[in-house]
């Protein structure tokens, strides 16, 4: 990319139009103000906004406000609905009325239609840009309404056959072509037993295409009329971007770009680091209260790493879980939450029990092997086993918890699982293991 800077305004516009708009997004993320601005008058309008949409946000809207307003009205006139949704919601709220303000009337009434739905709606996804014919147009008719009244930012692969607005099947564009003069358009109409509807979520969404193989689904309200259409397309990107936001939230990684900078990186990720260690100082600090514990008992020390080890496997199992089914809502109603509970609580004492006696067992063995204090060994593995058993019990039932209480609240539940909520499970092993010492030898 770096022999751009050589070319002459002719040669780069010749090249811009014919690279891929995530390749100049990326190129004009890396480049200097200058240059950046160069690229962006050079493009046509069209590919200006393929290449806004693929740039980050902030970019993106820093070259929008340095446009005219008869610029900004041409620029916004040329997104499709969905598109133009996530653009002009980026910005902040006290900017967008003005924003939506810049549009047309009928465009103003879809796109508050659009931003109306919950962000985990499947209609929050939706494009209003679709064909419907009439079910009692002729081949001819409806292949000259598709001629005639199509525009650029169409979905055409499949038209909508609708009859007083309501939906009666849907007809592939290469069948409409493709079809003789004597055939019915009702011979060439498939019938649609697969539909999204406004309730359904992006996740009930995404199971409809998976289970039915299908390139684009309609949605419908409850008098079956046609609102808008979803694609494979558009339900694939939200659900790896809802991924990787879940993965950046669990890791406390902050916003992953690989473009980042070592030190933008560090600045996203020290702050939690920071947190963690301000715990960490807080638990050291607590643990004060079993020094005597400790000093008599050394034995306990040798153990310390298996003991938050496990609480912290079988936690992190729990969370896992509870998010994951919190994502697929499948813990929508109260009686699957109590299930889900049960279930998870139930596996993990199962699994604290059995770890339990296997610790007892293996400390046993190898206190007996090796001496290390002045302790009986039976009574140090029945240490280590019962807080095996307390610890990992605990952690199962704040790995259940956690995200169930967060969810409640609207907090995204993919914290739970961050280096903060570690740290508390490590809090709560080490009372559990110095707690029962405590008891065991000093009492």
């Amino acid at each position: 990319m770096k022999e751009f800077i050589l070319l002459n305004d002719s040669q780069l516009r010749k090249r811009l139009a014919k690279m891929p708009s995530y390749d100049i997004a990326k190129f004009i993320e890396n480049s200097s103000p200058d240059m950046q601005m160069r690229i962006i008058n050079l493009m046509t309008l069209p590919k200006t906004i393929d290449v806004f949409i693929e740039l980050p946000k902030e970019i993106a809207r820093h070259y929008f406000t340095l446009l005219t307003e008869a610029q900004k009205v041409q620029f916004l006139s040329g997104f499709e609905m969905d598109e133009l949704k996530v653009f002009i919601t980026s910005f902040d709220e006290d900017i967008q009325p003005y924003l939506i303000g810049l549009l047309s009337q009928r465009k103003q009434q879809i796109l508050k239609r659009l931003m109306s739905y919950d962000d985990e709606s499947i209609a929050s996804l939706m494009t209003t840009e679709f064909m419907t014919i009439n079910e009692d147009l002729s081949i001819k008719e409806a292949t000259a309404y598709v001629i005639t009244n199509v525009k650029d930012h169409d979905f055409i692969d499949d038209i909508f056959v609708v009859n007083n607005q309501v939906l009666k099947g849907s007809v592939a564009l290469k069948d409409l072509i493709s079809a003789r003069a004597n055939q019915t358009l009702d011979s060439i109409t498939y019938k649609i037993d697969e539909y999204l509807t406004v309730e359904d979520s992006i996740y009930q969404g995404f199971l409809k295409f998976k289970n039915y193989g299908k390139n684009s689904l309609p949605v419908l309200d409850i008098n079956h009329h046609i609102l808008g259409i979803v694609t494979a397309d558009d339900i694939l990107n939200e659900i790896v971007e809802g991924h990787e936001e879940a993965i950046e939230k669990i890791t406390a990684v902050g916003d992953f770009d690989e473009a980042s900078s070592p030190v933008k990186r560090t600045v996203q990720r020290i702050p939690w680091l920071l947190v963690s260690v301000v715990l960490n100082l807080v638990i050291a600090l607590f643990l004060s209260i079993f020094e005597a514990t400790i000093a008599e008992v050394v034995a306990l020390i040798l153990f310390q790493p298996m003991i938050l080890g496990m609480a912290g496997n079988i936690g992190t199992q729990a969370i896992a879980v509870t998010i994951l089914k919190l994502n697929q809502d499948e813990l929508e109603h109260q009686h699957l939450i109590k299930r889900h509970v049960a279930k998870e609580i139930g596996i993990g004492f199962i699994n604290s029990l059995l770890v339990g006696i296997s610790g007892f067992l293996l400390s046993l063995v190898i206190l007996s092997l090796i001496q290390v204090g002045i302790q009986d060994p039976k009574l140090v593995a029945v240490t280590i086993g019962l807080s095996l058993f307390g610890a990992m019990i605990i952690s199962t039932a704040a790995g259940v918890f956690i995200p169930l209480f967060l969810a409640k609240f609207k907090v995204d539940p993919a914290v739970a699982s961050g280096p903060i909520i570690s740290t508390i499970n490590d809090l709560f092993a080490l009372i559990v293991y110095f707690g029962i010492a405590t008891l065991v030898f000093m009492i």
